[in-house]
């Protein structure tokens, strides 16, 4: 078994690195990655569902090397609690996704399914970031 280096070098001084610009606004196909179900600082449960757009998708002016392979973007906006409000959000998400619905919900069914995600822009600790708006079938 090899063992990686506690030494690592870069392409650059990384004191001169700057945040790169996040992906465009814009509707972009993607498939998901991972789901998972979470706790918010609020104490309410919802899903952290990762959605993928392949470098293949990037508009043509977008500098690819700002992330050459691919964009993740983490979806948190999936209600998983047992309530009117998020019930129907999340028959919502699931029409838009092509998953499965019952009374019992497994987020590993979500897995590689595809919808198309609406990207805006947002700050976050002072880096403007894209963020998922949307999601609607693919």
């Amino acid at each position: 078994m090899s063992e990686e280096s506690s030494i690592i070098d870069f392409s650059d001084d990384i004191s001169e690195a700057e945040a790169p610009e996040p992906l465009p606004v814009g509707s972009y196909p993607a498939r998901i990655l991972a789901a998972e179900v979470k706790i918010s600082g609020k104490g309410t449960k919802y899903a952290a569902t990762t959605f993928y757009i392949n470098v293949d998708d990037y508009p043509a002016d977008f500098p690819v090397e700002n992330a050459p392979d691919g964009c993740t973007i983490i979806f948190r906006r999936v209600g998983m609690e047992d309530n009117a409000q998020s019930r129907f959000g999340l028959k919502r998400f699931l029409s838009a996704i092509g998953a499965p619905m019952a009374s019992r919900i497994d987020c590993n069914d979500w897995l590689d399914l595809e919808a198309t995600v609406e990207v805006d822009h947002d700050e976050w600790q002072g880096v403007n970031r894209a963020q998922i708006t949307n999601v609607s079938e693919a």
